[in-house]
């Protein structure tokens, strides 16, 4: 089984760039998803280019207080001038006022920004998970077709917790619905924890199963207890011919 571990957020600030790279250099961090409208987006790109093993993905954004150029007018709040707040964006999106033109014009300037930075894109995903909404995949799965990126990140969660077989069922759907038009991977877990003894029980778990290739989606801070876990020897030791990376499949 291999295992990519993702840092999102890259290029959201100065802070969350240095503790990408701290993760890829010291740690197991094989991977990461670039926000083009962050604004560690330009030092983002340099890090990248003198780390060529690191890959970088697109970290599509419908939500919060970014600086936006030749957005669609109906994703923007009218009163902030920047996208939506998360909650209400969701709300947007289950009552079909964002339409499906729109959302691929948005995601296709947010990718060409980061193709014209002159960045391999390897894979999409979706800042807040917003994919999982059936409208927004649509969206994602089209712009992955257009500009020829085959992977996007599952919405198929491994976890020890117990999930509701409501929600179990519709993320099932949701696989396999992607898995028609693009590639991806197993599934994705988090760690979920800012403690180390539980961090561990829920890789360990996730190493033991019987998958191709799954993917841990991390948020290294220097509150959450990541960058040690990520970057500790007895987990580096682990992942010791495991580690890969969606340009690598």
């Amino acid at each position: 089984m291999k295992i990519i571990v993702n840092g999102d957020d890259f290029g959201f600030s100065q802070e969350i760039n240095n503790n990408i790279i701290k993760c890829h250099n010291d740690g197991i961090l094989t991977s990461t998803t670039l926000i083009a409208y962050g604004e560690g987006f330009e030092e983002a790109v340099a890090l990248s280019k003198s780390h060529p093993k690191l890959g970088i993905g697109v970290h599509l954004v419908l939500d919060g207080e970014y600086t936006l150029i030749n957005t669609p007018a109906s994703l923007v709040d009218s009163k902030s001038g920047y996208f939506y707040k998360y909650r209400d964006a969701i709300k947007k999106i289950r009552n079909g006022s964002f339409c499906h033109d729109d959302l691929v014009k948005e995601y296709s300037l947010q990718i060409e920004k980061v193709l014209d930075a002159g960045i391999k894109v390897t894979h999409l995903d979706h800042h807040h998970h917003l994919h999982r909404y059936f409208p927004v995949l649509n969206a994602v799965m089209e712009v992955s077709k257009k500009y020829n990126i085959q992977y996007v990140r599952p919405q198929k969660i491994i976890s020890l917790d117990k999930i509701p077989f409501h929600k179990k069922m519709y993320r099932e759907l949701h696989h396999f619905l992607l898995k028609r038009k693009c590639k991806t991977i197993d599934g994705y877990f988090g760690l979920f924890s800012t403690s180390k003894d539980i961090m561990k029980k829920r890789f360990e778990y996730a190493l033991a199963l019987n998958k191709n290739v799954i993917e841990l989606m991390v948020h290294p801070s220097k509150n959450n207890g990541e960058i040690d876990f990520l970057t500790d020897k007895e987990i580096v030791r682990l992942c010791k011919n495991k580690l890969t990376n969606y340009g690598e499949l």
